[in-house]
């Protein structure tokens, strides 16, 4: 009689264990719950009416400028920033967020594996594990805008005629009217830039041209009532009439810190990305060196500004003294120019300042 509970009890067992679900299938539509262990195939996703990978790179990557990383395993998109409804995407899902340990000064959340100065934490991997190279700690938003130094005035395909409201700027939401060069198909985003110039460049190296920069975001609406229309997905600033309209968006990249010892290529600041005159911690500068000098981004530039130490009767007087102010990490290189952003900094200063790459840094 003992085998009869036994057998019984074997029967259960084996029930529960088959009605365990297993891993899910990639689904299309599915939303990721257990990450990239759950599709290691991918995850089949069947475009519907207004998706674009800028929204999906936001819901399945953690970052809408990754987008990116969603075209360079869909190459059969000629245009990235327009897809239509029915066809179908391969989404891998990135792998579970890295834990970091608690450190004396630890940072607040940011670029996984660095502080706010770059320097490399440990992980929860353990302490035999090897180091990770220093990035950037800057969020993605924030590495988007970074913008560029340029001889030409941009013109872009177009700019805001107006909208369904009589206003003179625009934001989330609003319906706008756009005077374009040509056909944009409805569902495709726009980038929106500001142009800022010409600019001058104080120091001994003289040079001009503009400030380009991202404000924001428009999608098409295609045509209403005769007129090419959008509606604007995502603003940085209040949108202008003046400001262009790309088909360009930029997207995010980590940046590895690289400090070049040695080395003292130099550089001169010709502006920031603003107007403002003061220049300090979280700003972006133009520096005139670029690719054909070297430049590469990831370089780290120490900031020298100039002191006078004026000594009245003295030999020494109307002498000035260089004096390290700030660290700028370059994030953006073209030929003639690269863009900095301004990581720690004792003071603020101003346009004119040089730049020296490589050396100790700031402590």
């Amino acid at each position: 009689m003992k085998s009869r509970p036994a057998a019984f009890l074997a029967v259960v067992m084996l029930a529960a264990f088959l009605s365990i679900p297993g891993p899910a299938p990639a689904e299309e539509g599915a939303t990721p719950a257990a990450g990239a262990a759950a599709y290691p195939d991918g995850l089949v996703y069947t475009v519907a009416e207004g998706d674009t990978l800028w929204d999906l790179s936001a819901k399945y990557l953690g970052s809408p400028w990754k987008w990116p990383e969603l075209w360079e395993k869909n190459r059969f998109l000629t245009n990235p920033h327009y897809i239509y409804p029915g066809i179908r995407l391969v989404i891998f899902l990135p792998p579970g967020k890295e834990i970091a340990l608690p450190m004396t000064g630890a940072p607040e959340e940011g670029a996984a594996g660095a502080d706010v100065a770059g320097k490399p934490q440990a992980t929860a991997a353990g302490r035999g594990a090897a180091v990770k190279p220093p990035t950037l700690a800057i969020s993605p938003s924030e590495y988007v805008r970074a913008g560029e130094f340029v001889k030409e005035a941009q013109a872009g395909i177009g700019r805001i005629r107006g909208g369904d409201e009589p206003k003179v700027a625009y934001s989330d939401g609003d319906t706008v009217y756009m005077k374009l060069g040509k056909d944009i198909p409805s569902g495709q985003l726009l980038g929106v830039y500001r142009v800022r110039g010409p600019i001058d460049a104080p120091g001994d190296r003289p040079v001009s041209g503009y400030a380009v920069y991202l404000v924001g975001l428009i999608q098409s609406l295609g045509k209403k009532d005769g007129e090419s229309a959008g509606i604007v997905r995502k603003s940085f600033e209040d949108l202008l009439r003046e400001d262009i309209l790309r088909e360009e968006i930029p997207s995010y990249v980590p940046v590895v810190l690289s400090r070049v010892k040695g080395d003292k290529l130099e550089a001169n600041i010709i502006s920031g990305q603003w107007e403002n005159e003061e220049l300090a911690d979280g700003n972006f500068i133009f520096l005139d060196r670029g690719a054909a000098a070297g430049v590469a981004v990831g370089d780290v530039f120490l900031v020298l500004d100039e002191w006078g130490r004026s000594l009245e009767g003295s030999a020494g007087a109307g002498t000035s003294v260089p004096v390290e102010v700030a660290e700028a990490v370059i994030v953006r290189v073209s030929r003639d120019f690269s863009t900095g952003y301004i990581l720690k900094s004792r003071q603020s200063f101003s346009a004119g300042a040089r730049a020296v790459r490589g050396g100790p840094g700031l402590r």
